[in-house]
């Protein structure tokens, strides 16, 4: 009888049987499954036979074959049904998390802070008709759209009124797009002579925006200025304005 590694006997007409499969194509996988042994077994049986580059085609051809018939599957997802989606939503189920966000934060949630999006979509076609099917206006696209913040600034963008917002909620003097010095560039945000704060919305979205940011750190360094920047990752889904600002904040807080 045959020794494997394992100390288990197995009777010579499997090793002999492992072999002539291997010598017909088989995987040292399929060798296994036929014979009932493991697969390091049947390599070492059969380490010394080499396939030819013909029965190497026929095995990646059967790699790419589905192992159950279109009948198979078919059995195999009715019966996981009741397995699956165990929680299962209501469209006002759906929409009142959108609801319930909206209370919270006061704003209507962004589509990163929802796991669930697919859901959205399946259901109502898009997040944004997620959201007009919930009662409220969408996000606007990119800086399509103007706001006004609390002090009366006009703002680019939706986030760029959170700033501000937050800034003249904490007693933070601030000026909008301000140039830099005598430079096309104008700043978000400027705080006091010597800061500006800008909002990179757009940040490894668009190439020639990215190179804008560079003209303005230079800028900033030119003038003996301190810029910050915010992301998005700074404001969704935890505002860290508080943290970015900290030094701002002191200063204010002093005077």
């Amino acid at each position: 009888m045959a020794k494997a590694r394992n100390g288990i006997r197995y009777p010579a007409s499997d090793k002999k049987k492992a072999k002539f499969l291997r010598t017909n194509g088989l995987t040292h996988r399929e060798i296994a499954k036929r014979l009932g042994i493991s697969i390091g077994i049947a390599h070492q049986w059969t380490r010394d036979i080499r396939i030819t580059p013909s029965q190497k085609q026929a095995i990646n051809a059967r790699k790419n074959q589905h192992r159950m018939s279109a009948t198979e599957r078919k059995a195999v997802r009715e019966r996981l049904v009741p397995f699956q989606y165990r929680v299962k939503y209501s469209d006002e189920d759906l929409l009142g998390k959108i609801k319930d966000f909206y209370t919270q934060n006061g704003r209507i949630p962004l589509k990163r802070e929802f796991n669930a999006l697919r859901i959205y979509t399946d259901r109502f076609g898009s997040w944004n008709k997620a959201i007009k099917k919930a009662g409220f206006e969408t996000n606007p696209v990119l800086f399509s759209k103007r706001f006004i913040a609390d002090d009366g600034h006009i703002c680019d963008s939706f986030t760029e009124r959170l700033i501000d917002d937050w800034l003249s909620t904490n007693n933070i003097a601030h000026e909008r797009n301000v140039r830099y010095g005598k430079a096309k560039f104008t700043t978000d945000f400027k705080i006091g002579s010597d800061i500006f704060v800008e909002f990179f919305g757009l940040a490894g979205v668009q190439k020639t925006y990215d190179k804008n940011i560079e003209k303005k750190r230079l800028l900033a360094k030119e003038l003996d200025c301190r810029l910050i920047e915010i992301y998005p990752d700074d404001i969704y889904p935890k505002n860290r304005l508080s943290v970015l600002l900290r030094d701002v904040l002191c200063r204010a807080a002093e005077n």
